[in-house]
């Protein structure tokens, strides 16, 4: 493995939407994958990420299995989810929110690069995969407000959720919800405000819903936006939520 790249800073996400959506089959075909942290080819047959560099995501072993928090012995689960129940019945994090994973989650989450969002779908499917057969009958990415959707000129849920809904083959449900108002940026807020300021965030916009869904984000960090949705979810008839993340950070991390 080379070092690690950190890529193009003023990428437009608007415009790399467009050029990367029209033109990927083209370049899959072209050019051979690429890893996009350190430069070494790809995994056939188009997956920008080297084996090498997969190998040093840490994964979330183990972990809470409520929760996914990262915990020092299997099978437990953890003091939050003891003193307190949740909203969602699992949750479902395969790595942990660290170097080098982090630097790619960062660089798809602000740095404009889309085409990240087909990595993290793609790992998120196989882990899944691995895991048995997911007992849902839809994924549902978190969705972001209209405004700030506008200004990063993508949905970083639903860019991971369309991948790996395509992979596992469950549908893929982005309209059954809509974030009602815009929220103050998570990454700003400890873990009793972000339940505050989430209160009432989403709206659900169908006349039914399906009976068990899994909802998928970037990262997990004290489940407070899961929550939200999952109460909004389960308000409108929904009777089993799972939450699936392709990381889990430590409620103290400043993730979103």
């Amino acid at each position: 493995m080379l070092q690690y790249w950190n890529g193009p800073g003023d990428c437009q996400p608007n415009a790399w939407r467009r050029v990367y959506g029209a033109s990927k089959s083209l370049l899959h075909g072209l050019f051979p994958a690429t890893c996009l942290l350190c430069l070494d080819p790809g995994q056939p047959p188009a997956l920008d990420l080297c084996r090498g560099c997969e190998q040093d995501f840490p994964h979330n072993v183990p972990a809470c299995i409520r929760c996914a928090m990262p915990l020092p012995t299997r099978g437990e689960t953890c003091g939050s989810c003891l003193s307190r129940r949740r909203v969602f019945d699992a949750a479902f994090a395969p790595y942990r929110y660290e170097f080098p994973l982090d630097v790619l989650i960062h660089r798809f989450k602000y740095g404009g690069q889309i085409a990240i969002g087909r990595i993290l779908g793609t790992l998120l499917a196989r882990r899944l995969a691995e895991r048995g057969q997911p007992g849902v009958d839809a994924i549902l990415p978190v969705p972001l407000h209209a405004a700030r959707e506008a200004t990063r000129g993508y949905n970083q849920a639903r860019e991971i959720a369309m991948f790996a809904a395509e992979l596992i083959g469950i549908p893929l449900e982005d309209r059954i919800v809509r974030r009602s108002r815009a929220t103050v940026e998570q990454t700003a807020l400890p873990a009793a405000a972000r339940r505050l300021n989430l209160r009432g965030a989403f709206e659900i916009r169908a006349s039914s819903v399906p009976l068990r869904v899994a909802i998928v984000d970037d990262v997990l960090t004290t489940g407070a936006t899961a929550e939200a949705l999952a109460l909004a979810l389960r308000r409108a008839g929904c009777r089993h939520v799972e939450v699936w993340a392709v990381a889990r950070a430590a409620g103290s991390q400043p993730v979103g």
